[in-house]
């Protein structure tokens, strides 16, 4: 090669490297370096015009040949690898072959994202600490999930310090973090909305985005006046927590049934919460007339209480036994074995159906069953039962004379129509769900396990909100395997010792013979 064709290639590589280191230090494209990139091109064009016989020939050997089948070899599995992790960072799929399902979003959570009509983003605001990295990599593991399956779901994540503005839009004064969804066009005109997000979690995630698609809250009621549990206060003995978990979609109110003995039209659901005064009969009338005109209702009554209410639950026909279960497996410490575990679940029931394990914990309740004189039209579930551990007593005593083992019934549902058995007049279906205990509304027990689960469930289910069912987060669960010890050690003495042995002497065996060759 002549010398002004070596130095065109030296000159061509040095440009070549110029552009890639500028453009690292520059941290992306700029037009000033196309010039010193058409020097490297024209550099090396110089080169190959100025020499090309010497080029041809060159490549005219047949170690060149040769040279060249496996440089296409390299050059080919180069271009599949490159092409490869194009399409795995542009398209970007995911295979979740769990059987519980944790490394994908629940049916819910996809079926909300089909649903999804404007880009959403899901914007974490963070300030730089100790959590700071766990915190990320928490948000970014779930919103990969939605990202993955919807093009109009996006992460973005910023320093609190450094984008003031918009912790200041977003209401972020405190905390390590905050997270929320952001539409900046929704698609009723309204503009930019955005919602909080309590917690990174796929539960917590799909119910913000929920939260757009609603124009309009449903109203639920709480029926106050006789000693039920207290929303308006904060404490143990109150459902704050509860009330708070359904203001994030319904509107919440109190009412007042010895005031006005009628139920508002505008009512989806009405609670009764552990009441410990009798009911008026006109009360309990207004309760059985919002049933009759397809009203859905919500009784979570104690026994011992004094209530009256057993009257009402017989009219959907379920009987509110008025008995204590003890459970010894419940045992509360300083008052015995008071409480009961709810361990099997209706898998019909949308309260109720998505439960897999766990279990609900139930505080000083009652049995419930099928009244005997049930209308045989009334759909009637048992939705949560006990095992067969604990026993129903005629008084909250463990060593009381008459005992009735299990299983119990512990929540039950009833549909049907209020018309003596017919459907007649334009009267809708009443739903009713019937808890033989108030007390798992409390603020103390309310996220014991399932409870919470179990109390948002029922509300969406009354209010026919499917799509608000909670969603339960996802255990992994191990795979055991049981070996009988006959097996292990056939697999042992058989198998995992000998095939070493034998692979070991046959390599000492093929090393020294072609040693000795």
């Amino acid at each position: 090669m002549s010398k002004p064709s070596k130095f065109s290639m030296l000159f061509a590589g040095l440009f070549t490297i110029s552009v890639l280191v500028a453009r690292l230090i520059l941290g992306g494209w700029n037009n000033a370096l196309w010039l010193p990139l058409g020097l490297a091109v024209f550099s090396f064009g110089f080169a190959i015009f100025r020499d090309w016989r010497m080029f041809l020939e060159f490549f005219s050997l047949r170690t060149t040949k040769h040279g060249m089948n496996m440089g296409a070899l390299i050059a080919s599995m180069i271009v599949f690898l490159v092409a490869a992790n194009f399409l795995a960072v542009s398209r970007d799929k995911k295979w979740d072959w769990t059987s519980e399902g944790i490394n994908s979003l629940s049916e819910q959570s996809v079926k909300v994202l089909e649903n999804l009509q404007a880009d959403t983003d899901l914007t974490l605001l963070y300030r730089i600490g100790e959590n700071d990295e766990t915190t990320r990599r928490q948000v970014t593991e779930v919103a990969n999930y939605y990202t993955s399956a919807s093009k109009k779901f996006h992460l973005k994540v910023y320093n609190a310090l450094e984008r003031p503005d918009l912790a200041q839009k977003f209401g972020y004064t405190s905390g390590p973090y905050g997270l929320f969804l952001v539409q900046s066009n929704s698609p009723d005109g309204k503009g930019e909305r955005h919602v909080k997000v309590e917690l990174p979690t796929e539960e917590e995630v799909t119910r913000a985005l929920l939260r757009f698609s609603r124009d309009k809250k449903k109203v639920v009621y709480f029926v106050s006046g006789h000693g039920e549990h207290n929303i308006e206060l904060s404490g143990p003995e109150s459902v704050s927590q509860f009330k708070h978990d359904l203001e994030v979609f319904y509107e919440v109110r109190s009412l007042e049934l010895s005031k006005s003995p009628k139920v508002p039209s505008d009512a989806d659901v009405v609670i009764v919460a552990g009441p410990r005064q009798a009911y008026l009969p006109v009360e309990i009338d207004a309760l059985r007339d919002f049933a009759k005109r397809g009203g859905h209702l919500l009784l979570a009554i104690d026994p011992g209480a004094g209530h009256g209410l057993a009257s009402l639950t017989k009219t959907f026909g379920i009987e509110f036994q008025n008995n204590f279960l003890l459970d010894a497996r419940a045992t509360i410490p300083g008052a015995g074995n008071i409480a009961v575990l709810g361990h099997v679940f209706s898998k019909q029931a949308e309260a109720t159906k998505q439960f897999r394990s766990g279990f609900t914990l139930f505080y000083i309740a009652s049995a419930l069953k099928r009244a005997p004189d049930a209308p045989k039209e009334f759909k009637i579930d048992e939705i949560i039962r006990s095992t067969e551990d604990p026993v129903a007593s005629s008084e909250l005593r463990s060593d009381s004379s008459v005992q009735i083992p299990g299983p119990h019934n512990l929540a039950m549902e009833a549909t049907g129509h209020l018309s003596g058995g017919e459907r007649s007049g334009g009267e809708k279906e009443f739903d009713v769900i019937v808890v033989g205990d108030g007390d798992f509304l409390r603020d103390n027990l309310y996220r014991s396990n399932l409870n919470r689960d179990f109390a948002v469930n029922a509300i969406a289910s009354l209010a026919k909100d499917a799509e608000l069912v909670s969603i339960r987060p996802k255990v992994p669960v191990g795979t055991k395997l049981e070996m009988p010890e006959q097996k292990l050690l056939i697999l042992l003495f058989g198998f995992l010792l000998p095939v070493p042995i034998v692979l070991f002497f046959t390599g000492g065996l093929l090393w020294w013979r072609r040693k000795a060759a």
